[in-house]
């Protein structure tokens, strides 16, 4: 019978705080990439600027976080003491999507052959 329970370590460190992970209800992730869809169908290149790109991957984060520790993650990311580095919010971001979009695999493949195998002394 083929399961599909995971488990794995559903925590990650960031500015020395440790949050714990959660796969967001699938209605709220689709919504956040059909709004990007749309924005690409019609063609329409926003003004974006880096304060917009860095607050959406903040607002993009907490989908993925524990509803009762989305107040900590909001003010880690206002923290000046010590702040997070804004490159690590987007490496944050596409490691949340990786590990809860990629399937992994729940047995080890079998070995691959790399081609026909030879007899004999060559």
């Amino acid at each position: 019978m083929k399961r599909f329970a995971v488990v794995q370590d559903r925590e990650f460190e960031i500015g020395g705080e440790v949050f714990e992970w959660v796969y967001p209800y699938w209605e709220d992730i689709a919504d956040v990439f059909d709004m990007d869809a749309r924005e690409d169908a019609e063609g329409n290149i926003p003004d974006i600027t880096v304060r917009d790109t860095i607050g959406d991957f903040i607002d993009r984060i907490q989908l993925f976080i524990e509803t009762d520790q989305r107040e900590r993650w909001l003010a880690l990311t206002k923290r000046k003491k010590n702040p997070i580095p804004h490159a690590q919010y987007a490496e944050l971001y596409r490691w949340l999507l990786e590990i809860t979009s990629l399937p992994t695999p729940t047995e080890q493949p079998t070995p691959s052959e790399d081609g026909p195998q030879t007899t004999g002394t060559t």
